[in-house]
């Protein structure tokens, strides 16, 4: 990412004994285990977890330098053998196909585990984790927008006031916020609120 440090790796090598080799990018052989996911279109997803191989402190450090990792990116690629790139191969492989991956983007919710010789990660899809925000708007009659605003649009003289009493003077030019004050205003295409709201039931 923008403040860290990129890592490709797989638990394993190719035939060769060399590291695996992806889309032209080099995979290292690592202590690696990622176990707990599922397919699933109901309710919040599972929580998968990442286990990897503490080597003399590796991950101790990475965790250490960069707030245990939270909120950084892992990229998960599944790959069938015979679609691997042919340098893995020693007599080649004429089925090398770039394309054929499953890719699958998570976040890192939390640290659960860091010992001596093993850490475990808990992963969380992208828009579970804590701090993501989803843009909304209030569901109501009243209109949202700041009265002349741009997303408002009038710019028109002065029609009427907060209670949608008519009114020329400019220092009681407000809006009722309500679909009512933009009818007077010729204005009904910007409103910002929601007309029919108050008969859900």
């Amino acid at each position: 990412g923008m403040n860290g440090e990129l890592y490709r790796f797989y638990a394993g090598t190719n035939e060769m004994l060399n590291p695996i080799v992806w889309q032209g990018n080099t995979y290292q052989p690592f202590g690696a285990n990622a176990t707990g996911f599922s397919l699933s279109g109901k309710g919040p997803s599972n929580r998968p977890q990442l286990t990897l191989a503490n080597f003399n402190g590796f991950v101790t450090g990475i965790a250490n330098r960069f707030d245990q990792c939270l909120g950084a990116i892992v990229r998960r690629r599944q790959v069938y053998v015979q679609h691997l790139d042919a340098v893995n191969f020693k007599d080649g492989n004429t089925q090398a196909d770039p394309t054929q991956e499953v890719p699958s983007f998570f976040i890192i919710e939390q640290l659960s585990v860091l010992k001596r010789d093993v850490a475990v990660f808990v992963l969380a899809l992208p828009t579970e984790t804590d701090n993501a925000f989803i843009s909304s708007r209030t569901i109501g009659i009243h209109c949202g927008w700041l009265y002349r605003s741009a997303e408002c649009g009038y710019t028109g003289p002065p029609v009427a006031d907060e209670k949608d009493q008519p009114t020329k003077n400019p220092k009681k030019d407000k809006c009722s916020c309500l679909i009512s004050g933009c009818k007077l205003r010729n204005n009904t295409r910007n409103y910002g609120g929601f007309v029919s709201v108050n008969k859900l039931s």
